[in-house]
């Protein structure tokens, strides 16, 4: 599996093999880097997904066949990118305390039916007043104003929250423009770099993003687009409740 063999292996390949080695010998990924922290496999023997991708590497003629098969076979649960029972005890922590308390758009119900980093990110937002200054800007009637939430970061310092100016606060006005891409990278890369939010949350939503990333899993984007759908609900009657 050397990147300089005669029969050069798709990076993906490569990526695969270094993590069920890695796993082998007990090794985690955290936070921190890796560490020692998963019983290693001590047969002798590889284990079965890593021996088939050795053999699958072995031949080009076997590769597409076999990738089907290995991303087939991962567990149901990180299918679904729910990487509770995988990831490091802080993590886990972060987790489990955020299903413990619902906020104004997020509640513990959700958690079973849309990935952890979805859940951890939206559970970081709470109701913030549309400035009556953005009113000009939005293409709302006046009932719509009247009841639609902004969302804010509930970490930042709440004070000067009508300011439209302020780091922090995002006003999707449609359920398109929450259902874009762009804005849950928007509001994961202000969680990230945000100096209020606490460390062991930065740290969670990095390694579940990492994680996600090791077991080459990929949204499905009919699980986040109910649950986005259900935060627009709630977003839209806000303060009409």
């Amino acid at each position: 599996l050397e990147q300089d063999s005669p029969l050069r292996k798709p990076a993906k390949y490569v990526k695969s093999y270094y993590a069920e080695a890695a796993g082998e010998l007990g090794l985690i990924n955290t936070p921190i880097g890796l560490k020692f922290g998963a019983p290693p496999n001590t047969t002798g023997v590889p284990s079965k997904r890593l021996g088939a991708l050795i053999k699958a590497a072995e031949s080009p003629f076997t590769r597409s066949a076999f990738w089907k098969a290995y991303s087939s076979d991962k567990d149901d649960a990180i299918k679904l990118k729910k990487f509770e029972h995988v990831a490091s005890d802080s993590t886990r922590a972060v987790i489990i305390n955020a299903r413990k308390e619902p906020t104004s758009f997020v509640f513990p119900q959700d958690f079973a039916s849309i990935p952890d980093i979805d859940f951890l990110l939206f559970h970081q937002v709470s109701p913030c007043k549309l400035p009556a200054a953005r009113l000009e800007c939005v293409k709302l009637d006046a009932t719509q104003y009247k009841a639609l939430s902004a969302l804010r970061c509930k970490h930042c310092d709440r004070d000067n929250a009508d300011d439209v100016r302020r780091i922090g606060v995002y006003f999707p006005t449609t359920l398109a423009s929450l259902l874009d891409s762009s804005f849950t990278i928007t509001l994961l890369n202000h969680m990230m770099r945000c100096p209020h939010v606490p460390q062991e949350i930065k740290d969670a939503l990095s390694e579940l993003k990492q994680l996600a990333a090791d077991h080459g899993i990929v949204t499905k984007r009919g699980s986040k687009k109910r649950f986005l759908e259900k935060v627009w609900t709630r977003m839209e009657t806000h303060y009409n409740n």
